[in-house]
């Protein structure tokens, strides 16, 4: 009788406590239903009417950049994520920086900088002073007169602030660079505004150059006139080819550094 009764109490308790854990299942799922409801009725209420768009606009079209955000604004004015409005704003072509703020009660404003083209990579592209590559966005603006940069991906960086230091490096002898390149292989050119053809190889630019500028003056000022192509692949000076062959100078003459 004894295990009758223990069997009647177990058979009278375990259903209750299924009972008690459905019970509370439901009140769960309830809760989640609810607020599922309320978010949508929520996003009904409050939707995005405006949005305005802010910053000085010299390369971006506005039109342009209302036409890539367009698809993101969506939803409801209160629960609709900033962050990732900002991030997908900042995809667009020529688009720097991105805030994104709520204008009580239906606008969001775009405030945006655009970026800064310092350089053309390449044939269609351009890049910034943070070393961005983007897209040459339509627009009326004028891209000719910035220098040529060319380098491997992931050498962006390298490229630009070698250009910044050549510069710095001809500005005293009343040029700059126009084109400069950093082959697959890790070779370096560069084509200045006087039209010389620099080609460097394998040997870093920037002591290149300091040697070139030190050998250039030993030569007369018309004969430097004269010189198309300098060959700075050599560690003890350089060779030369020119644009029409001067007088006293033998062809494909080299330049030595004087130390060997």
């Amino acid at each position: 009788m004894a295990r009758v009764r223990r069997y009647q109490r177990k058979s009278t308790i375990r259903p209750l406590r299924v009972v008690v854990v459905a019970l509370m299942a439901l009140s769960v799922l309830g809760v989640i239903y609810e607020r599922d409801a309320a978010i949508r009725a929520f996003d009904r209420w409050t939707p995005i009417r405006y949005v305005r768009i802010e910053g000085a606009f010299e390369g971006l079209e506005p039109q342009q950049f209302e036409s890539a955000i367009r698809p993101m604004v969506q939803g409801s004015f209160l629960t609709t994520s900033l962050s990732t409005l900002e991030a997908a704003a900042r995809e667009v072509p020529w688009v720097g920086d991105v805030t994104v703020s709520r204008v009580w009660p239906d606008t969001l404003v775009f405030t945006l900088d655009e970026l800064d083209p310092v350089a053309r990579w390449g044939d269609r592209q351009l890049i910034s002073s943070t070393a961005k590559v983007f897209n040459r966005p339509a627009s009326k603006v004028d891209f000719d007169h910035l220098p040529i940069l060319k380098g491997p991906v992931g050498r962006e960086r390298e490229v630009l602030a070698m250009r910044e230091q050549l510069d710095q490096k001809f500005a005293a002898a009343g040029t700059h660079v126009v084109k400069l390149s950093l082959s697959e292989r890790l070779a370096w050119n560069a084509t200045l505004a006087s039209g010389l053809e620099i080609t460097y190889g394998n040997l870093s630019p920037a002591e290149s150059t300091e040697r070139l500028l030190e050998l250039l003056p030993h030569l007369q000022a018309q004969h430097q006139a004269e010189i198309k192509t300098v060959d700075l692949r050599y560690p003890r000076g350089f060779a030369i080819s020119w644009k029409v062959q001067p007088t006293g100078v033998a062809p494909g003459s080299a330049a030595s550094d004087g130390h060997g």
